[in-house]
């Protein structure tokens, strides 16, 4: 399909047909020579690697963020190890329980020593941020938002310490 206009005759030569301007005078048809292709037919290169990255979230379908476990279809895609000898009917409880936790690892649930380290680093950058305050230093209003969240750190990590003890 062609935007430019331009037309082909019964006998095989192009043509612009002959138009109105907006004044009303009259734009004479014109030859377009063999070959030709005006600049508004020509298609756009597209790379295949850069549009598989703008219509996929995070620039490859089968891409899973750290720490998320990967979404199964459905039990015949699912990966099968090998029954090692002797373990016919036994153990096959504890397989299916492995796989049930490792499917409910999900959206928020970390490992809670990974999840305490991080509170511990952003209380220190809190602090730090605090103690630059008082020093007098300008701070911008994310680093403001950064000390008001500072409390909360702190109950988090509290909370996560005293999870850890009924263990």
């Amino acid at each position: 399909m062609q935007t430019s206009g331009i037309q082909t005759t019964k006998s095989g030569e192009r043509i612009i047909p002959a138009s109105v301007r907006p004044d009303g005078t009259v734009r004479p048809e014109r030859k377009v020579k063999q070959g030709y292709t005006p600049a508004e037919d020509v298609a756009t290169y597209k790379n295949e690697r850069a549009e598989t990255f703008r219509s996929h979230q995070y620039g490859h379908k089968d891409y899973v963020p750290p720490g998320l476990a990967k979404p199964t279809e459905s039990g015949d895609k699912k990966r099968r190890r090998p029954k090692k000898p002797g373990q016919d009917g036994e153990g096959g409880e504890k397989e299916a329980a492995n796989e049930a936790s490792e499917q409910a690892l999900g959206v928020g649930q970390e490992d809670p020593e990974k999840k305490a380290r991080a509170l511990k680093k952003k209380i220190r950058a809190a602090t730090e941020l605090k103690e630059r305050a008082a020093r007098g230093d300008k701070l911008e209003d994310s680093q403001m938002a950064k000390i008001k969240m500072l409390e909360v750190f702190e109950k988090e990590l509290a909370e996560l310490n005293l999870g850890d003890t009924d263990e």
